[in-house]
């Protein structure tokens, strides 16, 4: 009896050591994606402007946030410009003009990675004023049941130098993933006794939610957003 009962004791002392083991490298493997994130000194700016990078604050469940790695890609074109590299403040200059969407990536121990981008404007004359905010008319803001053909419609305040303005509309499924749509028709018409602007896109899915904003730009390179609006079309089966 009590040989049986050793036996008994050590297969339990086995099974809780197997037991303990499997958890305890389960825990060990267990590992969360750092969380990119920078800040700009100016987002707006001239050739002349030296724009101060700062990704102090990528963080990381695991890792401190002193031993993060990052690395740059300025013109977000898929090419690094930069190592990684645990140095968090950085300084870029523009050599022309333009709209830039320089991007971060930061890594961490394991070799998991995230990244962030955000826009910079580079303009002729940093003295030349931005053109107004522009405001939603239609598609309202978290409206549904919309169209999968869309006529959106804004309006603009205009410019404080009376400068041209053209518009780029911006889509996408998330907040964070908006793209500009090419070659858009932008005519204008009264709605509600007021001018507005108006382009119309199709080809939408079906009961699917949508982020869209809207940027005006002046001759001198100056590209002001408007907020980021949202839409729900309509189910399939109700047309």
């Amino acid at each position: 009896m009590l040989k049986y009962f050793s036996e008994f004791l050590a297969l339990l002392l086995i099974s809780f050591l197997i037991m303990t083991g499997c958890n305890k490298d389960e825990h060990n493997t267990e590992n969360h994606l750092p969380v990119a994130a920078f800040e700009v000194d100016a987002y707006r700016g001239d050739v002349n402007t030296v724009f101060q990078f700062d990704g102090s604050k990528v963080s990381d469940f695991e890792d401190s946030d002193e031993s993060l790695e990052i690395r740059w890609d300025w013109n977000n074109d898929g090419i690094y410009d930069t190592e990684f590299s645990t140095v968090k403040i950085v300084a870029y200059q523009y050599s022309q003009t333009g709209l830039y969407f320089p991007l971060l990536q930061v890594r961490d121990s394991k070799g998991m990675a995230d990244s962030i981008r955000k826009m910079v404007v580079v303009v002729n004359d940093i003295n030349n004023q931005t053109p107004e905010v522009p405001y939603v008319v239609f598609p309202e803001d978290w409206q549904v049941w919309i169209d999968t053909t869309i006529y959106f419609k804004w309006k603009c305040a205009g410019d404080p130098e009376n400068d041209p303005l053209t518009f780029d509309i911006w889509i996408g499924n998330s907040e964070d993933n908006l793209q500009p749509e090419d070659n858009i028709t932008v005519n204008t018409e009264i709605f509600n006794n007021e001018q507005v602007y108006v382009t119309h896109l199709s080809g939408f899915d079906y009961e699917t939610t949508y982020f869209w904003q809207i940027y005006v730009k002046d001759p001198n390179g100056n590209y002001t957003p408007g907020p980021v609006w949202r839409f729900k079309t309509k189910p399939k089966s109700s047309f």
